[in-house]
């Protein structure tokens, strides 16, 4: 049980934290202490301390603290970032072994109750050693980036560069740049976001698809998978029935001559826009899923981008920048199912501009289709698979944003203002998802065929049991070849609270023969 030491009222300190060295600084009465503790330093957007708070805890190396209590604390406070410390009893501040295993675990804890832990460093006689600098292969002292797509630290705690790649052809790190302004694809709150998982899924495709060509991922969602394999000799191929999720796809890994000069000059005019008066959005969406102001200027910004958008790239890029910082400020819990009871949300909404890089994306293809009917039709190397696993229907939870990514104004309804979903709703959500499973595999024109699928263990709740089982999983593969399956536990991101036991990541593989 952590024990709070000295626990003071909230005081606002009028320093700025940017680097593990100023951090460091600010528990320099650590260093000398016997027992062990932990600090936080909790920041603002700005970086500025809102507040510093210290937990007697036991050894690190003899098990995990209750973080929760710990990190309560930053969604009370409404902080940007925090920054851990914890300080050595010997004069060496190097981590052992199990420590890195116990800040894994916080990180991945912190990561579960959206807080972002910028560093966790430990300081000691010798000097201090930060995470983030040793992850991000630094000798100098890494910055904290307040805004724009510096990753949390368990982005990169997870990154592990696989097995199998050789060193004259490096796959793309989707890293988030150390650069403030910008965002990367994989900046986004969604349901079974694969981000975490890509070295699993990697090292699989990278032992036992050798030197593929081209790989279609049929179910892209966010399209992070896509952008791990995208590089100039690989064609990737992207497929999601959400036009949201295709827009975005489209910006990352479709945009062939984008201006990229011009796209930064007209999100900094958006950027400007004073939205004083109500508008579609706001009227269906404002003091419930966003601030009334957020909203306005939500909806005055989307009007204003098919006035000034010159061409389709330069539209999706524009519209995929709203996507994102409209997530950011949204009063939800990261699907839009429903909103918040309590409106705490109130951070202006910001567009960031999308990192491209155009340079890899002239041979990739990315398509609005239902993917049963696309596989009929085109020819790869490998097909990745990524299904809905249960009834839970992404268009219910993120019809928000695909009204505002389409942008028809429809009639909406209920309290959380859905609109009519019909047309994309998704055969692997109902009854028939195994029927239809196997008609993809049996007509999949492929070398390869990796499908990730998670059993989501045994829910009380029926709509989030498995909608494929694993043996019908398996004859429809085997009917390709022989099927192999690599698994790791996985907590995944879902609509609910509770956790639920036995939950794994599969990765079902079968070698095309038939």
């Amino acid at each position: 049980m952590i024990k709070v030491k000295n626990r003071p009222k909230p005081v606002r300190f009028n320093v700025a934290v940017s680097t593990s060295e100023k951090a460091a600084s600010l528990v320099s009465e650590l260093k000398h202490k016997k027992k062990e503790f932990l600090t936080c330093l909790f920041l603002n957007s700005k970086n500025s301390l809102i507040k510093k708070e210290t937990f007697s805890i036991p050894a690190l190396g003899r098990g995990l603290p209750q973080a929760k209590h710990i990190f309560s604390a930053a969604i009370d406070l409404k902080a940007s970032g925090i920054v851990l410390l914890h300080n050595s009893t010997s004069a060496s501040p190097v981590p052992t072994r199990a420590d890195k295993t116990i800040v894994r675990q916080l990180v991945q804890t912190a990561k579960r109750m959206a807080v972002n832990v910028a560093d966790f460093v430990v300081v000691a006689k010798d000097g201090y050693y930060s995470f983030l600098n040793t992850y991000t292969n630094t000798s100098r002292t890494h910055s904290y980036i307040s805004e724009g797509i510096q990753p949390s630290l368990f982005d990169l705690i997870e990154y592990a560069p696989p097995a199998y790649i050789k060193k004259e052809t490096p796959l793309p790190d989707i890293k988030q740049k150390n650069q403030e302004g910008y965002f990367g694809i994989q900046n986004r709150r969604f349901l079974g976001n694969k981000f975490k998982l890509l070295s699993f899924i990697e090292e699989i495709t990278n032992e036992k698809c050798g030197d593929f060509k081209s790989l279609c991922d049929v179910f892209s969602g966010t399209g992070v998978v896509g952008a791990r394999f995208n590089r100039k000799d690989i064609r990737v191929i992207s497929n999601d029935v959400l036009y949201s999720n295709f827009v975005s796809l489209q910006t990352f890994l479709g945009t062939k001559t984008l201006n990229l000069k011009t796209l930064e000059k007209k999100i900094g005019y958006l950027n400007k826009i004073n939205a004083l008066s109500d508008n579609y959005f706001s009227e269906n969406y404002g003091n419930t899923f966003f601030s009334l102001e957020n909203a306005r200027k939500i909806g005055e910004i989307r009007e204003e981008i098919d006035k000034i958008a010159e061409n389709s790239e330069e539209k999706y890029a524009l519209i995929t920048s709203l996507i994102y910082a409209t997530d950011k400020v949204a009063n939800t819990v990261g699907h839009y199912d429903a909103f918040r009871k309590n409106l705490d949300s109130l951070r202006p909404v910001r567009l960031l501009i999308p990192d491209i890089d155009l340079a890899n994306n002239h041979n990739n293809e990315v398509y609005n289709e239902d993917a049963n009917s696309l596989v009929k039709r085109i020819e790869f190397d490998v097909l990745y698979m990524d299904p809905p696993y249960n009834s839970r229907q992404y268009c219910d939870a993120y019809h928000l944003l695909e009204n505002l990514a389409a942008w028809e104004k429809p009639e909406v309804f209920g309290k959380a203002k859905k609109m009519d979903r019909t047309n994309i709703k998704s055969g692997y959500c109902l009854k028939a998802a195994p029927i239809l499973f196997r008609e993809l595999v049996e007509n999949a024109r492929c070398k390869h065929i990796l499908v990730s699928y998670n059993n989501t263990g045994d829910s009380r709740d029926g709509r989030s049991n498995a909608r494929i089982s694993d043996d019908e999983m398996f004859r429809a593969l085997s009917s390709r070849g022989e099927v192999e399956i690599f698994t790791r536990d996985y907590k995944a991101f879902t609509t609910g609270k509770s956790d639920i036991p036995g939950n794994a990541e599969r990765i079902f593989y079968c070698k095309v023969v038939r």
